[in-house]
């Protein structure tokens, strides 16, 4: 009975077909792929039960009927894809579980070279394994995920790992290599990481970053140029939900904030004759630079789709708060001076960079090369000295994720209510 269970199986699907095209998989390979398959949990994934279940009936069948090699074949070459797939890229789609997720997954694996890799005799599980990152975070995070499964189980637990699977698969999202030199802004634990390409541990600042009805999106973009005493051209949204409707009740407050009003044609309008009330805000309003500039007086220039900047801040007092996210969504760093010297090189130390911010000059200094910038959300994250520290969720994210990946009847959290899009400065 289960034979002709399986041949019918194997027909509904085709597998017996003359015109099915599959490669040959040796005997080991396929017991390997299995191995490779139920591991899956290891790496904080689910087991792809409906692919891996073919390959468990063709397989044991095909020492008895030949007519099952074919099948089996075939079976395998699904089931190795869709992990390939998943270990390449991700198991979930990130604008899906994090709609503030804005960098692009890495590319597809390359199926015919894997495929090819099969023919010539490689364990699937070597091949799969190569498609995961090597970061040092991440095989950090999966040990942590087999210490936690094998705890005590207590609600403390289960919370965890649901944040390690959040964090295992956006590393699979992220690129697999990064350049040595680079920023990444960690947003959930309110710090900036300089990597100079030279030395390995990075320097550390702080920051603030977005509230949570107005989260910093993640993405990746790069500095191009550092400006000193920067004008802020405040977006529309926030022109029409906050500085045009108090500039109305209070029109002196736009002169004594240093903001000018811009006709059309770019000529300065006097404050107390603008229509503040106009909508859609018909003027061009911008803040002039100085000490109240909400861009502070040194500006990161990193041209995104989403208006988000790195700069300094005239309210240095928040950076004295243990929770830091207060912006529309920029990146606020604190001592950005030492930042931008170290950026932009000789001639450019913090005396120079200084006497041009006393002139009340803008100035725009181009970097040598851009420096490429990485804005991520990591809920649990490696400490410099290798150990692993959690950080709070604080925009909510990653119940989400953890929700797909894990089976229904071990779920750990629920969604969170999550605020779409962002907000900028």
């Amino acid at each position: 009975m289960r034979t002709r269970f399986i041949a019918g199986f194997a027909i509904a699907l085709g597998l017996f077909s003359s015109s099915a095209s599959a490669e040959v998989w040796q005997k080991s390979q396929i017991e390997d792929l299995i191995q490779a398959a139920e591991a899956a949990p290891l790496e904080g994934l689910p087991v792809i039960e409906d692919a891996l279940a073919p390959v468990l009936m063709f397989e044991g069948q095909a020492d008895i009927d030949p007519r099952y090699s074919t099948a089996a074949d075939v079976a395998s070459t699904s089931l190795f894809l869709r992990l390939a797939q998943i270990y390449a890229t991700g198991a979930t789609d990130p604008p899906t579980v994090d709609p503030n997720w804005r960098i692009p997954r890495p590319a597809d694996p390359e199926a015919d070279a894997l495929l090819a890799a099969i023919s010539a005799g490689e364990r699937p599980s070597t091949l799969l394994n190569a498609l995961l990152p090597s970061s040092s975070a991440y095989q950090a995070l999966r040990a942590e995920l087999a210490r936690l499964r094998t705890a005590p189980q207590d609600s403390d637990n289960d919370a965890n790992i649901s944040h390690v699977l959040a964090n295992l698969e956006r590393w699979r999202w992220l690129p697999r290599n990064f350049p040595a030199r680079r920023i990444e802004v960690l947003l959930a634990q309110y710090e900036l990481e300089y990597f100079d390409g030279v030395t390995t541990a990075p320097t550390h600042f702080d920051v603030i970053v977005g509230a949570p009805r107005t989260p910093s999106p993640v993405f990746e973009a790069a500095i191009e140029s550092v400006t000193l005493n920067p004008y802020w051209d405040p977006p529309a949204s926030i022109v029409t939900r906050e500085l045009a409707p108090r500039f109305a009740r209070d029109p002196g407050a736009a002169t004594r904030e240093g903001f000018e009003v811009l006709d059309g044609a770019g000529q300065a309008l006097d404050v107390t004759s603008v229509h503040w009330r106009t909508r859609p805000f018909p003027y061009h309003l911008r803040q002039l630079p100085g000490p109240q500039n909400a861009l502070g007086r040194l500006r990161f220039d990193l041209p995104n789709a989403y208006a988000v900047y790195l700069h300094d801040t005239p309210s240095q007092s928040l950076f004295e708060r243990t929770t830091r996210a207060f912006s529309h969504g920029c990146i606020r760093v604190r001592t950005p001076m030492a930042l931008a010297a170290a950026l932009l090189g000789d001639p450019w130390d913090a005396t120079a960079l200084q006497n041009v911010i006393n002139t009340g000059v803008t100035q725009t200094i181009p970097l040598s090369a851009p420096t490429p910038v990485y804005v991520l959300y990591l809920t649990v994250v490696m400490n410099d000295n290798g150990t692993l520290r959690y950080v709070d969720d604080i925009n909510h994210r990653d119940a989400a994720i953890a929700r797909v990946l894990t089976p229904a009847s071990e779920a750990v959290a629920e969604i969170a209510d999550r605020q779409p899009g962002c907000m900028r400065e």
